[in-house]
């Protein structure tokens, strides 16, 4: 396997998962073993140790009480097999061997004396032969009140033949084991993590073709993968509403510019032309200076806009009287609505103050109710009510006007933005996209409500306080 596919694999999170799960496991089976293994050799050096008591027991009653050929006569009734593994050694005070039965499978003890001195006095002696190995030579003794020494001891293999066993075992369950847990490993990480890597083909498929449509396929198990998926696809929405709503923005701007613009260099042409009439260029310096005018209007919109919704904006709050400053702009709209034929009625309670920048909100007023007074025909009228809640004040601006249909009412709020049957009418198409801006930016909320030939009521709520994450 060369080192590219190695790197490739390494990069893998199925891969490194796949590679902590058999270490894991392999470690785990491991310390397994390792304690089953212990425990085993344990009990069966103890169950040998205490059988080997228990004859011990036994063949010092038989020699207190029948000597000698009592231990002969109970050697030989011991079974055939038990007979091949049973060592028993009987030695006076003076060291005379009295009685001795050495088993036919006797492990010769290269280190150990002849005369067994070192085990006078010990009892409950296991040797173990070789001492890594599992063969193992259990002695115990007992010394008698005139100094004779009775042995018995045991040849046996136990420990070999199911050690053995368990080893064979575990490399066998152990192997087929890591196999299967590579297997798993692998397909269960490929499962887990197939949705990320269904967000990482939508995320190449829109880098590679620009399609900002495509989406990353929902499931229906509704766990954390399927809210990641969500949120995604979330984002690639929302991306692709406002990379379309950038678009529909230059385009507007384009528009919109386009015209002063034209009319600029249109004007200026006239007044640099040999045939110009003396008092043209004055003219034209003043056409210039209105259509200058217009686009620093627009320009300085867009930059407040972009101030108040990024958070950017310097509010200046004081303790405003919001039915005095509806008073104010209706006085100053007032000239403007009796040319238009449309009455103004504001309905206004007593008190109705609200900490607010007075500036700002009565620009928020102000290009409500030229809305309003702009798209109602002559004859109709425009209501202007205050209402005092008990967390905040809430104006509403109700028309009689030619009203909004229902799926453009979303799209007003849009910069630049303008209504097919607002296209006759002169203006720069930012004035409720500053309005949801600026009343966003003092914590409150602009809403509309409206249907064709019914008019239209905008709604907006302001806390009376400052909440405190906006102080």
């Amino acid at each position: 396997m060369s080192s590219s596919v190695l790197e490739r694999l390494r990069r893998k999170v199925g891969f490194r998962l796949s590679l902590w799960f058999i270490l894991f496991f392999v470690v785990s089976y491991g310390a397994l073993f390792a304690l089953t293994y212990f425990l085993l050799a344990t009990a069966i050096q103890d169950r040998e140790r205490l059988l080997l008591g228990a004859w011990l027991k036994e063949t010092e009653l038989l020699y207190e009480k029948g000597g000698v050929d009592a231990l002969r006569q109970w050697m030989q009734g011991q079974p055939p097999k038990l007979q091949k593994s049973l060592f028993v050694r009987l030695v006076s005070g003076t060291n005379n061997v009295t009685l001795i039965n050495v088993p036919t499978e006797w492990v010769t003890f290269t280190d150990t004396p002849s005369d067994w001195n070192d085990y006078r006095h010990e009892e409950d002696v296991v040797i173990r032969i070789p001492e890594d190995a599992e063969r193992d030579f259990v002695l115990d003794s007992s010394v008698f009140a005139d100094g004779t020494l009775l042995q018995i001891g045991r040849s046996t293999t136990n420990r070999e033949l199911l050690l053995h066993l368990l080893r064979h075992s575990f490399f066998w369950v152990g192997g087929v084991a890591v196999i299967l847990g590579i297997l798993a490993g692998n397909l269960f990480s490929h499962r887990a993590l197939r949705p990320v890597q269904q967000i990482v083909d939508t995320a190449q498929t829109i880098i590679r073709t620009g399609r900002l449509d495509a989406r990353v396929p929902r499931r229906a198990l509704n766990d954390e993968f399927d809210e990641l998926i969500c949120l995604f696809n979330t984002l690639l929405e929302r991306n692709e509403a406002l990379l379309s709503a950038m678009r529909e923005a230059l385009d507007n701007v384009a528009h919109d510019l386009r015209t002063p613009l034209t009319r600029l260099r249109g004007v200026a042409e006239m007044a640099l032309s040999p045939n110009a009439e003396p008092g043209a260029p004055r003219e034209a310096l003043a056409d210039c200076v209105e259509e200058s005018e217009r686009v620093l209007a627009i320009l300085n919109t867009l930059m407040d806009i972009t101030e108040a919704e990024t958070g950017m904006m310097k509010l200046e709050r004081t303790r405003v009287d919001l039915c005095e400053l509806v008073r104010e702009v209706v006085d100053v709209y007032r000239y403007v609505a009796e040319e238009r034929k449309v009455s103004l009625q504001p309905e206004l309670p007593g008190a109705c103050e609200a900490e607010v920048d007075r500036n700002r909100i009565r620009q928020v007023f102000a290009n409500l109710l030229d809305n309003a007074v702009k798209y109602t025909p002559a004859g109709g009228q425009v209501r202007i009510a205050v209402r005092n809640e008990r967390a905040w004040m809430v104006t509403v601006f109700t028309d009689t006007g030619i009203g909004i249909p229902e799926e453009e009412q979303v799209k007003i709020w849009a910069r630049l933005y303008r209504g097919d049957k607002s296209r006759s009418q002169r203006g720069l198409g930012l004035g409720l996209s500053l309005v949801k801006a600026v009343v966003g930016a003092h914590g409150g909320t602009a809403t509309v409500s409206s249907a064709p030939g019914r008019g239209a009521e905008f709604t907006v709520k302001l806390p009376k306080h400052i909440t405190s994450d906006r102080k």
